[in-house]
């Protein structure tokens, strides 16, 4: 980070903290100057924008500021201190923005977001007096024709019209305003014998004069000159004393060259075409080289595609929106992708502006350009995530089921079958589990690019997450042909992968339902998938199963589960477990994330991820939410009596409980109950749980937002991704997906995505959250890149409530 603006004035003082504090300046970044001032003496600062002043809070600390706000208020300062510095001290000092640094709280990250606050505030006052300096000159210029003390007049040069004239000239001459506009400028003066090619431009045409409207003559020498008022051409001229003429030409070249900066240096591309679609002006902002500009006048789009190697369609398009522009004569928006032949990509947000001159009712039409390719660029890899799985590139669940939907209603899908093979890596678990996650990941992967090889163009691979994967196979003329499909999937993945110097071998379990006989709709005939999955499981793995009735044993299973957790909910079997949530800022724990666990009397303890989908399933969920609820909700009262607070639990949400009626009243009710604060409870969903019922979510989290409670959107960026509901929810924190995660230290695409994320969020005012955290080093990456908390065994693994207790006193007190 540069600072190359600043000039820094550090207060001297005898502690270490001081000479902590000088080093770190110098090692930040490359500063205007720094000086070094004496204790309580602030005479040697000099007044000008650009500075920042580091004091030390003493016993003149008041005096000091006084000092500084009467003669230097447009310059900001920090207070130090080797003591923490509350509120109420800082109170006391009347320091007006509360900048301060701590010897107990400092680190060199912290100096340098104050000293890039203050580089803020130099470059936003240096905008604000050129703002200023710009509308002063602006409103001089306003006032110049109106209020001069010459006689002012404006004269179309086609029509020979007056369009404008000043209140000097009416009251010298003696007419009304009515009385003239419009009117030939022979009223006034002799006609001007003119030639088509002489030039209004600075001459002076002696001896001339003015009639006024009671015939008297008043002799004057005058000067014309062509000049741009109002957004067309006129003739202004002017009649004075010849001891004035040079400095009313003065005024009119400043106001010419004042516009002429506005125009060359705006922050947008900003043309001028005439009816015929040539180019009268263009700005630098358009094409910086002004050979090209010059070239550029009197030219059409097409040549400016043909100079520039755009595409053929470039001027085409233009033409396009000019044409309705023109024909509407309203505003035309658009958006155009510009490429060259090199490309490089730029999307401009364009405006076609179509405007009459008065008096001619000449048209033009003004093009204003934004680039927007930042905007654009985000959004595109946003939507691209809503549909594509990140770490493979293949199509997701969302995408997959679209493309099964729109080839079930095909016509053509009744004459053949459509095929819907489900499949995951048999003992995946273990590989990742010995060989790490990264390596697991390069195994998906290599899996991904396998089955791309054996598709047809018509044809759709997902990935559904973990090892889940799924092909959609259309235009199969029997089972057989199913069946060798099959087979040739089964070959592919069973040739080893070799990954990092070893050879990997690997086997997959995989079921297929058939279309139109297996099911209606494509959740129905994925879901008779998995269920002829898990029997090619049964029976050994390394093959494939077709789905049939007699697959009922799978349900009677899930069943089993179903009845059970009924009796667990009451036999009280399931226990809350939290997992600590550290801030990037101080290192301590500043949330938990509640879940859920489940230990079976029988079979011990049963994963979540076996469970929760049959209590989502069944309903179930919504006793479970309930109990999570009320259960976070008892340890956080329980903790707080105990005088360890600062941290708020966060609850996941289903989106089965989103669709009850009651739901946010009976949060709110729940958290009324044990007398806790609302913004310690934070209510995680997902995307996909929030598209479920969206209006009906919406509805729920504001009424809960308006009461304080937080909201926090859990695997960001591996689900739907609607930025709209995003927005509507007003969502607090998000929190990115493991999946972003295992692999930033390598990966250069998931930083770039998880920085693209922080800083969206930012924009949107939120903080993030990062899960999933197993090493150092993606602690690092990921506080470097500006995420607030951080989330996995990293730092711990879930825990019960006692041992997330003895945590939360290790680390924060």
């Amino acid at each position: 980070m540069s600072f190359q603006r600043l000039t820094i004035y550090l207060e001297k003082h005898s502690s270490d903290f001081f000479s902590k504090i000088q080093g770190d300046i110098k090692n930040l970044a490359d500063l205007n100057e720094v000086f070094l001032l004496e204790p309580n003496d602030l005479a040697s600062v000099e007044a000008h924008l650009g500075s920042i002043i580091l004091l030390w809070l003493d016993e003149e600390t008041l005096d000091k500021q006084k000092y500084l706000l009467e003669k230097f208020p447009e310059i900001p300062y920090i207070l130090l201190s080797t003591k923490d510095i509350d509120e109420a001290v800082l109170a006391r000092t009347g320091h007006p923005t509360k900048l301060f640094l701590s010897e107990t709280t400092y680190s060199p990250l912290l100096l340098q977001l104050m000293l890039d606050f203050a580089d803020r505030f130099v470059s936003d006052m240096n905008r604000s007096f050129e703002f200023d300096r710009m509308k002063e000159k602006i409103a001089v210029l306003e006032n110049v024709f109106e209020e001069s003390l010459d006689i002012q007049i404006q004269v179309d040069p086609a029509s020979k019209h007056i369009i404008g004239i000043n209140k000097q000239a009416l009251n010298i001459l003696g007419y009304e305003r009515e009385e003239l506009i419009g009117k030939d400028f022979s009223v006034l003066v002799p006609p001007i014998d003119l030639t088509e090619d002489q030039e209004f431009e600075g001459s002076m045409i002696a001896g001339s004069a003015l009639r006024t409207k009671s015939g008297f003559i008043i002799p004057t020498e005058s000067s014309f000159r062509l000049f741009p008022a109002n957004g067309k051409m006129a003739i202004w001229t002017t009649f004075r004393d010849i001891t004035e003429r040079k400095k009313a030409q003065e005024q009119v070249k400043t106001q010419k060259a004042f516009y002429e900066f506005i125009l060359d240096n705006i922050d947008s591309d900003i043309s001028v075409l005439d009816t015929a679609y040539r180019y009268e002006y263009t700005n630098p902002k358009l094409v910086s080289s002004k050979e090209i500009r010059n070239w550029l006048y009197q030219k059409t789009d097409f040549d400016f595609a043909m100079r520039m190697n755009y595409p053929p369609d470039f001027a085409e398009i233009r033409k396009k929106y000019i044409d309705i522009a023109i024909r509407e004569n309203d505003i035309v928006e658009f958006e155009e992708l510009i490429q060259d032949d090199h490309d490089d990509k730029k999307y401009v947000l364009r405006k076609y502006i179509p405007i009459t001159e008065n008096g001619t009712h000449k048209r033009r039409i003004i093009s204003y350009g934004i680039d927007i390719t930042d905007r654009k660029l985000a959004e595109e890899r946003i939507s691209y995530l809503a549909y594509y799985d990140a770490l493979t590139g293949l199509s997701n669940r969302t995408l997959f089921v679209d493309h099964a939907n729109q080839a079930l209603k095909n016509p053509n899908s009744k004459q053949t079958l459509t095929a819907f093979y489900f499949f995951d890596i048999d003992n995946f678990k273990f590989i990742n589990d010995t060989l790490g996650h990264a390596k697991g990941d390069m195994l998906l992967q290599m899996v991904g690019a396998r089955l791309k090889r054996i598709m047809n163009e018509v044809d759709t691979v997902a990935r559904f997450g973990g090892d889940e994967f799924a092909v959609l196979k259309l235009g199969l003329e029997n089972k057989g042909k199913a069946a060798e499909f099959a087979q040739k999937v089964l070959d592919i993945l069973s040739q080893p992968f070799h990954i990092t110097g070893r050879d990997l071998y690997t086997t997959i379990s995989m079921g297929i339902s058939l279309a139109p006989t297996d099911g209606e709709n494509a959740q129905e005939l994925l879901k008779n998938a998995d269920m002829a999955m898990y029997k090619a499981k049964d029976v050994g793995r390394n093959n494939f199963r077709f789905y049939t009735p007699e697959l009922i044993e799978r349900s009677e299973k899930r069943l089993y589960i179903e009845n059970s957790l009924r009796k667990a909910i009451q036999n009280d079997e399931l226990i809350l477990f939290f997992q600590p949530q550290i801030s990037t800022a101080t290192g301590k724990v500043c949330g938990a994330e509640a879940l859920i666990r489940w230990k079976h009397p029988e079979r011990g303890w049963v994963p979540p991820g076996e469970f929760i989908p049959v209590a989502e399933d069944s309903g179930i969920i919504e006793k479970i939410g309930d109990w999570v609820l009320e259960e976070a909700c008892r340890n956080k009262r329980k903790w707080n009596d105990m005088n360890l607070n600062g941290f708020n639990i966060s609850i996941n949400v289903s989106g089965k409980q989103l669709k009850r009626n009651n739901w946010a009243q009976r949060v709110e009710a729940t958290i009324n109950q044990f007398a806790i604060k609302s913004e310690e409870i934070e209510l995680e969903l997902t995307e996909s749980s929030i598209m479920e019922n969206p209006e009906k979510s919406i509805e729920a989290f504001r009424y809960l937002s308006n009461l304080g409670v937080k909201v926090s959107i859990d695997d960001f960026g591996t689900g739907y991704s609607s930025l709209s509901y995003l927005k509507k929810i007003d969502a607090d924190n998000l929190k990115i997906d493991r999946s972003f995660v295992i692999d930033i230290e390598t990966n250069e695409d998931d930083r770039a995505i998880c920085s693209a994320i922080v800083n969206m969020a930012v924009s949107l005012g939120m903080e993030v959250i990062a899960e999933g955290v197993e090493t150092e080093e993606q602690m690092k990456l990921l506080k470097s890149i500006g995420c607030h908390i951080i989330q996995g065994y990293f730092y711990s693994k879930p825990l019960p409530a006692e041992e997330f207790l003895s945590f939360v006193k290790k680390i924060n007190t």
